[in-house]
């Protein structure tokens, strides 16, 4: 399943790059974005502050030439809050650069990238490699997400975005990064290092 919507995400990338090229200029960086984040700004500084697996920083840094990150992300959204921090520590690290566009500037870069149930959602973060778009991944991580949509009429709504909650402070932002990773030694040049 994983690999089938990375597959779907990296596939649907050249729809709109010349969108989300243009438009990386006028992010934020993320250390400018993370100090502006007012909305559950605790939550933010948080999960910016715990580690991330050094194996995905090495992995991130070997296939980093050329590669930019564009966020589609809000400050009150709860996707956003457990994935664009670590995401932020992880292109620090891997020296990879990263900047963060709010919603309403994002719009036609996320309705070029839908979520699997047709939304335009954030966070969607866009993989830019030498000046192209290379990948896409939006809202959640892919075992998140299925569980996420087939529990939508079987529990109730509050329910559900607690159990959603429950997942992501366990999870750590561990399934995201390693799928956005796994984007970005797609796209590089040459086999993907081990």
């Amino acid at each position: 399943m994983v690999t089938m919507l990375l597959t779907l995400f990296l596939a649907a990338g050249p729809q709109a790059p010349a969108q989300a090229v243009a438009l990386f200029d006028q992010g934020l960086p993320w250390t400018e974005y993370l100090a502006g984040a007012q909305q559950q700004r605790v939550l933010w500084v948080r999960n910016a502050g715990r580690d991330v697996p050094a194996a995905l920083v090495d992995r991130l840094r070997k296939v980093g030439a050329g590669l930019r990150l564009l966020v589609v992300a809000e400050d009150w959204c709860s996707d956003s809050v457990n994935s664009v921090p670590y995401l932020g520590t992880l292109s620090a690290k891997a020296g990879v650069d990263m900047r963060v566009i709010n919603s309403q500037v994002g719009k036609p870069i996320m309705e070029a990238h839908r979520t699997p149930d047709g939304r335009a959602a954030t966070p969607t973060v866009i993989l830019i490699r030498d000046g192209k778009e290379a990948g896409a991944w939006v809202e959640r991580p892919a075992a998140l997400q299925t569980w996420f949509l087939d529990m939508a009429d079987k529990i109730d709504s509050a329910e559900r975005q607690q159990r959603k909650m429950n997942w992501y402070d366990w999870n750590r932002g561990d399934d995201a990064l390693r799928e956005i990773v796994a984007l970005a030694e797609q796209g590089a040049k040459g086999p993907a290092p081990k």
